[in-house]
């Protein structure tokens, strides 16, 4: 082999010898970027359900917060006993809730959640735990002699969502066929309690969120527009069939 040729091939077996090299040092640098990648999206994971849980946390807070002030003023101002007129919305029986008649407390209560920073999902879920869930349960599954479901119920997936804001507002008397069964349980009204925002978003939740239910959100117009019908007297399920819901 002569000299030119020696130098050549010794060129040739460094040229190759680097290209290894710098393959090898790319396939490690293309292996580390997907660990970056990976950790990252793992990252922004878990601050969103962390961001979720402060959100629950803050509904929480408020909560108690409002519970304390509540308590701190019943002390002199004892609540009355129960009646068919109202309800009590805690456990101890300490926040009693007169249907018929506008309740400060409750209404800062419910104002101080919708001003609060979670998203319409909370406090829908917020408000319908608090007011709805003891008769119909957390998961709305309803409960014999309680309340009837609202996961899966016809009236509650109807496509316009009129006869149940009605119902919400007005309340219902009589009985009511929901999911092939009938139910006779009487439902108070709403309408001096909670605005049409309020309203509207905790029916948003339950026709969105509970069990499989997937219908459209209400709009707070459709309340507002169901609130101007006088009704004195309790919704009944056959005055509700006469509303077309579409």
């Amino acid at each position: 082999m002569t000299r030119t040729k020696a130098i050549a091939a010794m060129l040739c077996a460094a040229l190759f010898a680097g290209l290894a090299a710098y393959q090898a040092r790319q396939r490690t640098i293309d292996r580390l970027e997907s660990q970056v990648e990976q950790l990252e999206a793992a990252r922004r994971e878990a601050l969103a359900k962390a961001q979720a849980r402060e959100r629950e946390l803050d509904i929480l807070r408020q909560d108690s917060a409002a519970l304390a002030r509540l308590r701190a003023q019943l002390k002199t101002n004892p609540p009355p006993a129960v009646t068919l007129a109202g309800t009590y919305l805690d456990k101890d029986k300490l926040v009693y809730v007169n249907y018929g008649t506008p309740d400060p407390a409750l209404q800062a209560y419910l104002q101080a959640l919708m001003n609060g920073s979670y998203d319409i999902t909370a406090k829908g879920r917020a408000i319908f735990l608090k007011i709805c869930a003891a008769c119909h349960q957390p998961d709305g599954a309803g409960k014999d002699g309680v309340g009837p479901p609202l996961a899966g119920s016809e009236w509650v997936l109807a496509p316009g969502g009129q006869r149940l804001a009605r119902i919400v507002l007005n309340g219902i008397a009589g009985p009511i066929r929901v999911q092939g069964r009938d139910w006779n349980l009487p439902m108070p009204p709403w309408r001096e309690n909670l605005t049409d925002d309020q309203i509207a978003v905790v029916l948003s939740y339950i026709r969105s969120q509970l069990g499989t239910n997937k219908a459209p959100p209400i709009k707070p117009e459709l309340v507002g527009a169901a609130r101007q019908e006088a009704h004195p007297a309790p919704e009944s399920a056959a005055e509700l069939l006469q509303i077309s819901d579409q």
